[in-house]
Order: structure tokens, then C-alpha cells, then sequence
């Protein structure tokens, strides 16, 4: 700055002057830089007074840092887990909803999601516990309900089918019941939490991706236990198949062939020790190689794929496919189905051209088991 100075003949003032007659005032940059500063020093005072002994849950406030249009938010997430803290543990449970309207105003400001602060509640009661930062979904839950925090625990449930129990609580009955009717049924994070159930291990267990393939293993008459997850591993799948790893029930998981079902498969194989089924090249090549999903008659149209396949506009435009370059294997294709469930050889969306199944419709239809070693996910 100095040699433009000099080579312009002007003082400091001169050249301020002649920049900010051509491209307006300057601010006062000094000035906000100490008002920032001095907001940082202020905020984080403030956060050591109403929030003491909590060194990780500050650091992760103060590591977002402090901006002048939203520090106000900031000040109001301090003061609503200071009120939290002021409360706990709780002289008995209460749901995250109530406590969350009591000490921010909104049911819902520390809810366990991305759109909810309950990330800083969990590293709250972690601090005031002295306990391990929880990573997984029922942990979290798990470390809150030691504070007398419940959360999420009727809203979240796992579906199961054909699954049993040999003990003799309220969880147990439930399965027992549905097992004795042949009928699905959803057990909450309560049921699991409060009455975990001991469960039959006399059978393998099929861990699927949808919903679909529960119903369509109903219809196909299949005895075999199987367990949904629903498209992630929330909070109760995490409990569910760890009680099921406790009890040394072999499981194995099946989901789509994308990004999201490959994640589950890795997820499940590294927690559980699950190896996944169904999802390797073999099965993509199988697949592809089976041709037209559906046909007809001109004018009607055939579907000549597996599934849909994105589209750079649709990746772009951020369909929830954008991760999958090629076409994603759905479970529900018949080729799939087939495999996880035994054929069927009445089922109406059989694809083009392929020959009835011999099978003796007296017997009921069991799931294949594969053992041995774990088959990746394909990549």
C-alpha cells in the first residue's frame, strides 16, 4: 500500500477519498472485526456462566463460531440448554417433546434430526455424565434416558415377521401371538427398551430394506422370520438387531442395489457382523440379463429396464437417485423376490415370458439360507 502511495503522490486520506468517490464508502472493517471479536468474547463468557463443565458441548458451539445476523439464535440456544441443564436428570422420564417446550418454547427445537439441535442435548448429558460421546441412534437415546430424556420411543418401529420369543414378558407375548397368527407386527423402541424380549434363535433371520417384501413374503406364505429396517437403520432397528447379535442369531441383510442400500449393508456388516445377501454382481448381472419388467400388446408399451435410471437433469435436480450412475436393483423386481423368498408360480407380475415354477403349494415356502463367508455389498 505504501509503494501505491508514493507512486500516486497521495497521503492515505487522499486515496481514500478518490476510492470511495468512484466506488462508494468503505466500511469500517477494524471496527466490525473488534465488534466480532468482542461479540465471540461476550457470547462465550455468557456460555461458561450458564453452562459450566460441559468443555465438549462448548467446543462444538463455539467450533460453528459467531455471526452478527445470527447471533441471536445462538444466545437462544445457550439459554435453552442452560435451562436444560438447570433440570437435570429429571426427578422422573419425560418425553424430549415436553422437555423440549418447556425450556425452548417448541416441541420439536431438540429433536435427533438435522433439522433438530438435539445433537447439543446429547453432548449436554454426555458432559454432565462424564460418558462417551454415543454413535448410533439407540445410543444417543439410550445416554438421554439416563437423564430421565425419552425420546422417540412409540413413534419409532421395526417390522418383523415370523420372528419369535421364548420369554415371558410383555414383548415376548406380542411375538409369540403374532408368530402363533402368522402376522406382522411393529414393535416400538418402548417394547424393546423397557421389555426387551429374548428371542428364538431356532431360525435364521432375513433383514430386508421394504416394507414390500414383508408383504409380499405374506403372500407368498413364507415361515421364515424377517425384519425390516424401513430404507435406514434408525434408532430401534440398532436396538432390535443387537439384541438379536446378543442371543447369536445369524442374520444376513438384503436391500436395494444403490447407494442408500449398499450404506445399510456396510452399516449392518461393521455393527452386527451381518453379511448382506443378494446384492453382489452375480445378482445385478441377473438382473439386467432378465429383460423386459413388463409387455404387452401394441400399443402398449414395454418396460424394457430393471428400474429407473437417472438422468443427469434428474441428478441435477437432486431427485435422491443422484449417488447411482447406473440403473438401481430394486428389491421388489421378480428376480430378486425370487431369490430371497422362493418363487411363486402365481404371481401376476412374473416377468415376460418366464416358465412356471415348479412348486408344491402344500408346503410352505422357507427363505433360502446361504452361509459361509460375508458377501460384500457390490461397489
Amino acid at each position: 500500500m505504501q509503494r501505491v502511495l508514493r507512486a500516486l503522490a497521495m497521503t492515505a486520506d487522499e486515496l481514500r477519498e478518490v476510492v470511495e468517490q468512484n466506488v462508494g464508502e468503505i466500511p469500517p472493517l477494524a471496527e466490525d472485526r473488534r465488534r466480532a471479536a468482542q461479540l465471540r468474547k461476550d457470547t462465550w463468557a455468557y456460555a461458561a456462566i450458564v453452562l459450566p463443565d460441559t468443555p465438549r458441548l462448548t467446543a462444538r458451539l463455539q467450533a460453528r463460531g459467531v455471526v452478527d445476523d445470527r447471533a441471536g439464535e445462538l444466545r437462544y440456544l445457550i439459554d435453552a440448554l442452560a435451562r436444560v441443564r438447570a433440570k437435570l436428570p429429571l426427578s422422573r422420564p419425560a418425553t424430549l417433546a415436553r422437555l423440549s417446550l418447556n425450556c425452548a418454547g417448541d416441541p420439536h427445537y431438540f429433536d435427533l434430526n438435522d433439522a433438530g439441535q438435539g445433537a447439543r442435548l446429547v453432548l449436554l448429558a454426555a458432559d454432565m455424565l462424564g460418558a462417551d460421546i454415543p454413535d448410533t441412534p439407540a445410543a444417543e437415546r439410550a445416554l438421554l434416558a439416563r437423564v430421565g430424556i425419552i425420546a422417540d420411543s412409540l413413534s419409532q418401529t421395526v417390522l418383523v415377521l415370523n420372528v419369535n420369543a421364548t420369554g415371558n414378558g410383555p414383548t415376548d407375548r406380542a411375538l409369540r401371538l403374532a408368530h402363533e397368527d402368522q402376522r406382522p407386527t411393529h414393535l416400538t423402541l418402548h417394547d424393546l427398551t423397557l421389555y426387551p424380549p429374548i428371542l428364538d434363535r431356532v431360525e435364521p433371520w432375513l433383514v430386508v430394506e421394504n416394507p414390500s417384501v414383508v408383504h409380499e413374503a405374506l403372500m407368498r406364505g413364507v415361515r421364515s422370520p424377517i425384519v425390516c429396517t424401513s430404507g435406514t437403520l434408525t434408532a430401534v432397528d440398532h436396538v432390535l438387531l443387537g439384541l438379536a447379535r446378543t442371543r447369536g442369531i445369524p442374520m444376513e441383510y438384503s436391500g436395494d442395489i444403490d447407494t442408500g442400500g449398499k450404506n445399510i449393508a456396510s452399516a449392518a456388516h461393521r455393527r452386527y457382523d451381518v453379511p448382506s445377501r443378494e446384492m453382489d454382481s452375480d445378482t445385478r448381472r441377473a438382473v439386467l440379463a432378465a429383460g423386459a419388467l413388463s409387455e404387452g400388446p401394441y400399443p402398449v408399451p414395454t418396460l424394457a429396464g430393471p428400474s429407473y435410471t437417472p438422468s443427469a437433469d434428474d441428478r441435477d435436480r437432486g431427485t435422491g437417485r443422484g449417488g447411482d450412475s447406473e440403473p438401481v436393483i430394486f428389491q421388489e423386481h421378480p428376480t430378486v423376490l425370487d431369490r430371497l423368498l422362493g418363487s411363486d408360480p402365481e404371481d401376476p407380475l412374473s416377468l415376460p415370458g418366464s416358465q412356471p415354477h415348479n412348486c408344491d403349494s402344500s408346503e410352505p415356502t422357507h427363505i433360502p439360507v446361504q452361509g459361509g463367508a460375508v458377501v460384500d455389498p457390490l461397489s
